[in-house]
């Protein structure tokens, strides 16, 4: 079909019905029970950070008084490297990433995490964990466990490697 300068030249007449209708029904789809899935993550979110700030003593949560989602949980493990921590979760059966999402894949430090006044060293161990709408109970927990035993592991080396 050729015709005029309709949604930048790519098809002529007027809008794209179907897909304006298909995206309505995602919306709205998308925003069912919204408010009752964050309150959950939340839930979850809290759950993840007590499981971690109870058993490893040298974790911070990045954000903690700051307007943040429900559903993403920053945190720095104080004398570790995220690089190293990522390795071990991914290990564990762990998903996670180093700094703020909008830097997955670069190994610099998060220019939103130093921008929120965090020290290098702080910003070099963040780890991020994504909650989501299929995230449970249990996982959360798997995951607070898994934290726990790499940090263990992780710093009992760091030890024998410091008086060698």
């Amino acid at each position: 079909m050729f015709g005029g300068a309709h949604e930048n030249e790519r098809r002529p007449g007027t809008e794209n019905v179907p897909a304006i209708a298909g995206m309505a029904a995602a919306a709205e789809w998308t925003s069912r029970d919204r408010e009752e899935e964050q309150q959950r993550e939340a839930k979850l979110h809290d759950e993840l950070w007590t499981r971690i700030s109870q058993n490893v003593p040298d974790a911070e949560q990045n954000g903690a008084n700051a307007p943040r989602l429900a559903n993403t949980l920053n945190i720095s493990l104080l004398g570790l490297d995220s690089e190293t921590l990522l390795i071990a979760l991914d290990l564990e059966g762990v998903c996670a990433s180093s700094g703020s999402a909008c830097m997955v894949g670069s190994v610099v430090e998060s220019h939103v995490l130093l921008a929120m006044g965090l020290q290098i060293e702080r910003a070099r161990s963040a780890v991020r964990f994504s909650l989501g709408k299929w995230t449970t109970a249990e996982e959360i927990k798997a995951t607070g466990d898994a934290v726990q035993k790499i940090v263990k592991r992780l710093q009992t080396r760091k030890s024998a490697y410091a008086v060698a």
